[in-house]
């Protein structure tokens, strides 16, 4: 967990940021409101800024120039103007025109319903199954193109759904603080807390056998239970027990409008806490605490 708050170290302020170039563009925003130590201007002598006062950094110390100068609040409200002119958030403000367009095409397609042809992941247990099948050669290749093909606009229509998605959580709390360039482990902090957004197509096969027929309306009962699953049957090679904003998907043809409904329904101000169990292959059963926000995508 990082907290951001009271301070800030230049590698928190890397994955915030995400590049030198925004980093300055934060600084000159921060600096409308205060004087930012070891920021200068100077007027241009020659180029295409010739005449015009432009800002004077060395580019080897802006992180450090970027701690040294940490406000929270005056940083929040600045982080939050930078990421509203990132295409992240002008593709999820966009969501609705390019999902209706790929939904028009899927059914222009004749693609069925909007699920996964198979796991991820698992293109060679499908093509092996295909194979196993007494259908001929070409309707087997028929099969697997096809599937190929569901496979790849599943994938777009994710990456906008999730665009989508993170553009709501955004909006719809103030106290968010997103981060600019994604990196593994922090998408953006709540009050201060990093959380990292993960998006699961379910909550586990393991959930869904032990409540068997009944585990969609288990689930929509209990999200902190369906959080609980998630950590603890998580992969080893990718374990976290970091606090989380976890997207689940019950239903994977939810619409936009429904998705817009259920995050304006949902608290986004006060986690729950997860307590669970994780069996490492070296360390054996550890017990975990972590602060979680559960997002259940249903119809």
């Amino acid at each position: 967990m990082e907290y951001i708050k009271s301070k800030l170290s230049e590698d928190l302020a890397k994955k915030i940021l995400g590049s030198k170039d925004n980093a300055l563009k934060y600084l000159l925003h921060i600096n409308k409101y205060k004087k930012v130590a070891g920021l200068e201007f100077k007027i241009c002598s020659r180029g295409k800024n010739k005449g015009q006062n432009m800002p004077c950094i060395d580019p080897q110390n802006i992180w450090k120039i970027v701690v040294n100068n940490w406000d929270y609040e005056l940083s929040k409200n600045a982080i939050r103007e930078l990421f509203k002119e990132t295409e992240k958030y002008k593709s999820g403000k966009d969501a609705n025109n390019v999902m209706d367009l790929l939904v028009k095409e899927w059914e222009s397609l004749k693609l069925g319903n909007i699920e996964w042809p198979f796991s991820q992941g698992d293109f060679d247990g499908f093509v092996q199954r295909i194979n196993s099948e007494s259908n001929n050669g070409l309707v087997k290749d028929e099969k697997v193109k096809v599937a190929a093909v569901k496979y790849r606009r599943i994938k777009e229509i994710n990456t906008v759904r999730n665009d989508f998605i993170e553009t709501l959580i955004f909006e719809k709390n103030e106290n968010i603080l997103p981060t600019l360039n994604h990196r593994r482990g922090v998408d953006f902090f709540i009050d201060g807390v990093s959380f990292d957004q993960k998006v699961a197509k379910s909550p586990t096969n393991q959930f869904k056998t032990r409540f068997k027929d009944n585990w969609k309306e288990e689930a929509v009962k209990n999200p902190g239970l369906v959080a609980e699953y998630l950590y603890k049957y998580q992969d080893e090679g990718r374990f976290g027990a970091d606090p989380r904003l976890l997207v689940v998907y019950l239903d994977e043809d939810i619409s936009i409008q429904k998705i817009r409904e259920t995050i304006k329904s949902t608290d986004l101000n006060k986690p729950i806490e997860i307590n669970f169990s994780f069996k490492h292959k070296v360390q054996g059963d550890k017990s975990y605490k972590v602060p979680c926000f559960v997002i259940l995508l249903h119809n």
